[in-house]
């Protein structure tokens, strides 16, 4: 709770040990951050959650020198999906 209100709500609360997503809250509030750390147990990363940012992957090819641009694909879900269970658009 001093580190949620030190950086500031929203903040998104999640197990250092996960990847992609899974179990990650968004805490608006001290009592969210408290539920939050009663469910986990270890390391927990808390960050300052942005709120209506836009996601989006960028895959691409180099080889050292040249770099190609295959895709840029914008997440259409909240944060904390994983990206295998995401959905994507391809702009045009």
């Amino acid at each position: 709770v001093e580190v949620a209100e030190r950086i500031g709500y929203p903040v998104l609360v999640r197990p250092s040990y996960v990847l992609g997503g899974r179990a990650m809250r968004v805490c608006f509030e001290a009592d969210e951050v408290r539920s939050a750390m009663a469910a986990t147990t270890g390391r927990v990363l808390i960050d300052r959650f942005v709120e209506n940012a836009v996601e989006i992957d960028v895959d691409a090819l180099c080889d050292g020198h040249d770099t190609y641009v295959a895709a840029v694909m914008q997440h259409v879900e909240e944060a904390g999906v994983h990206s295998g269970d995401s959905s994507c658009v391809l702009p045009r």
